[in-house]
């Protein structure tokens, strides 16, 4: 199926006298108009579902006929077989046998939506035999005023209901090899094959006036913190809120602008197709990442200077979404940040989500009977704050705090070398301990307890280890 932008449906309508089969129905009722187009769009918002050329077969004599895609305009008015000139794709859209005399109807799906989609020009089809044969097949025109060749065109509307639409066509013609300067697009009728065995060829052709509109184009995808500065988007990194993405042609005007959400994502869609790029703004204090490290769906494809992307191309019903930026803070490279910091950058407020790309991190060792997994960034923030796993007055729960920022910070890339022991000896304690044992520990217990807390919460300040970020 074909996603449709909106269209204007075009209002000239050709009176029409009611169509009937062989038994006298009507073989398709229009259930949006009670008159066919003459020239038609898509409503806006419907999905194209199918296309079907109904033809009256006057005369059949169970020939086989070919249906191809006419590649130059042509006129009913003016069109000879010489001036046709067999415009005409060689290649067949489909065939069908003219079995029996009546309505037939031949799927065009494929056809109708390469005109769509702008993959050629809609000058209509032609209808041939598929071998040298008589006698002629003979079909109703549009002049004929009843039983007229129609295109229905069926699709579906955003609430789920189905219409078809039937389509006169503008022209149709038949041309004639063996008067090859005659017009005969003024008939009643349309004729394929022969006279007779010794007769040269006829051929009919039919044009339908679609509003063809291409369809449109998308183009997306992430910005996220790159927590490791590589370049390259990897399990646990966070999307970046509202950063801006501007999208440009490649000729330099600015089409849209849009922010990334939650998620750091971020589209572009109802596009025309064409030549694009897009321009993502660093937010203050961030720097980009390295540019096309790796695989285009999951690298940084922002330029680390200018924010701006490469150009690319974007064909009928294309959604890009390989097009990212990575973000990180230079100053917070190898250097250490307060419980403070990393409380406020959770997620649960303005700034950027810089915990989650850290996690999951362990308080205690992992699987310890009371260890805590610290595995999203909301149990992060509950230990920062101190009041879910205990109270600030609890020596646990301000180890808890303390221990979890070091963590944060190692993770983040600072040398671990002033804290690994103490890390090592905390992680055994927490892995058979936990808040609610403070109460029963001894005196000497707290002592050490405390120690811990006090070394982690310098490391953190920069009075020990690598320094504090900003320093």
């Amino acid at each position: 199926m074909i996603k449709l932008s909106k269209v204007l449906i075009l209002t000239a309508i050709l009176a029409f006298a009611g169509m009937s089969c062989q038994d006298g129905t009507n073989p398709v009722q229009n259930r949006q108009s009670p008159s066919p187009h003459l020239n038609y769009a898509l409503p806006g918002g419907a999905t194209f579902e199918s296309a079907s050329l109904n033809l009256y077969v006057n005369q059949a004599y169970s020939h086989l006929v070919d249906l191809h895609r006419i590649t130059d305009d042509w006129d009913e008015n003016t069109v000879t077989w010489n001036s046709f000139g067999g415009s005409f794709a060689p290649s067949v859209e489909t065939s069908f046998l003219t079995d029996l005399a009546g309505w037939h109807s031949v799927d065009i799906s494929a056809l109708v939506m390469g005109w769509i989609n702008g993959d050629y020009d809609n000058y209509g089809v032609l209808l041939k035999h598929n071998v040298f044969n008589w006698p002629m097949t003979q079909y109703f025109a549009r002049e004929n005023g009843t039983e007229q060749p129609y295109l229905e065109i069926c699709y579906t509307m955003p609430d789920g209901e189905v219409f078809c639409d039937q389509i006169l066509p503008t022209d149709d013609a038949y041309i004639w090899e063996n008067y090859p300067e005659d017009n005969f697009g003024t008939r009643t009728v349309l004729y394929t094959g022969w006279n007779t065995e010794t007769a040269l060829e006829k051929q009919a052709m039919l044009k339908f006036d679609l509003d063809v509109q291409p369809q449109p184009a998308a183009i997306g995808d992430t910005v996220w913190i790159d927590a490791n500065n590589n370049g390259v988007q990897e399990a646990g990194e966070a999307g970046f809120l509202d950063v801006i993405v501007n999208l440009y042609d490649c000729s330099g005007n600015l089409i849209a602008s849009t922010t990334t959400d939650a998620n750091g994502y971020y589209l572009f869609d109802n596009l025309t197709p064409g030549d694009y790029y897009v321009e993502f703004i660093k937010p203050e204090g961030y720097v980009f990442s390295p540019q096309n490290v790796g695989d285009d769906a999951t690298d940084s494809d922002a330029d680390p200077t200018t924010g701006v992307a490469d150009c690319t191309n974007l064909e009928p019903g294309e959604t890009d979404v390989t097009w990212d930026a990575g973000l990180y803070r230079p100053e917070f490279e190898g250097c250490t940040l307060t419980i403070g910091f990393w409380k406020t950058h959770a997620g649960f407020g303005p700034q950027a989500n810089v915990v989650s790309p850290l996690l999951p991190l362990w308080l205690g060792t992992e699987g310890g009977s009371k260890s805590i997994e610290v595995s999203d960034s909301a149990i992060a923030r509950d230990i920062l704050t101190q009041h879910v796993y205990g109270q600030p007055s609890n020596g646990i729960t301000k180890l808890y705090a303390q221990m979890l920022g070091a963590k944060l910070n190692i993770a983040n890339g600072a040398d671990d070398g002033a804290v690994a022991a103490v890390i090592a000896a905390a992680d055994v304690f927490l892995a058979n301990h936990d808040w609610n044992d403070w109460a029963g520990l001894s005196n000497a217990d707290r002592k050490v307890i405390n120690g811990w807390k006090s070394t982690f919460d310098d490391y953190n300040n920069g009075l020990i280890g690598p320094g504090h970020c900003g320093d």
